[in-house]
């Protein structure tokens, strides 16, 4: 199943299609819009939600531990998501490797760290998240992406400016998506990205959109919105603002 209430700016004139590929940058069907529309929104509130439960952290259970990290793997954590309904990732279930290095040491227990205690200037999380969930839409999902925060701050009594990378690639049903990505915050992604830095860029390959794969770039140059623009296939452009409320 497939939504189709999208709050966004539509930026691109939606009449002729895409069929003849001696045409540089024709227009595209509306439903096939719609469609990468959707597939940006999804794939984001993914990205966003990892960047949030990164520098959160999860409530973890001790039936739940896989490993609880060592020496031998630099106190990496592994652990259990177990099955439920969660923000942004939708109902499913999962596993998470974490590390934590605080002013250059390693956490040896990254799963009682919490970014909320820590009287550390540097904090780096490096989270990897595999998990098969579904998006609002009902389309069930495959992520797979890995999320590494650098928090900095000048005293232990400032808060932390926070610098977050992702990059990896999930399933939207049917559809491949793959995306890397940097940005910057105040603190979790919803409290906001600061404009005018960092960058990003991916592929969309829905197989309903006729035109072709949708390589696209990332902007965060506005405090309500980002936009995703790039070729779709060879010869179309999508270009489209879209709220950041949206996927949050």
């Amino acid at each position: 199943m497939r939504r189709f209430t999208l709050v966004a700016f539509l930026a691109v004139a939606a009449i002729g299609g895409c069929s003849d590929y001696h045409v540089i940058y024709s227009d595209l069907y509306p439903i096939e819009i719609e469609y990468l529309s959707e597939d940006v929104l999804d794939l984001m509130t993914i990205v966003f939600q990892a960047g949030e439960n990164a520098f959160v952290g999860d409530a973890v259970q001790p039936e739940d531990i896989v490993d609880p990290g060592g020496p031998g793997n630099d106190f990496t954590a592994t652990y259990d998501l177990p099955t439920g309904p969660r923000v942004g990732l939708g109902d499913g279930s999962g596993r998470v490797a974490l590390q934590v290095i605080e002013d250059g040491v390693f956490n040896e227990e990254p799963l009682l760290f919490s970014i909320s205690t820590t009287t550390a200037l540097e904090v780096e999380i490096t989270y990897e998240l595999r998990y098969d969930g579904e998006t609002l839409g009902g389309r069930f999902t495959e992520v797979d992406l890995l999320v590494s925060v650098i928090a900095t701050r000048a005293t232990a009594l400032d808060p932390f400016d926070v610098d977050y990378f992702i990059d990896g690639q999930t399933f939207l049903g049917f559809t491949f998506t793959e995306i890397t990505t940097q940005f910057f915050s105040p603190g979790r992604p919803r409290d906001g990205v600061i404009v005018g830095l960092g960058d990003g860029e991916g592929t969309i390959d829905d197989p309903e959109v006729d035109a072709g794969i949708f390589d696209f770039d990332l902007d965060w140059d506005d405090a309500d919105t980002f936009r995703a623009e790039g070729e779709v296939g060879s010869c179309c452009w999508f270009d489209e603002r879209f709220f950041f409320a949206d996927v949050f």
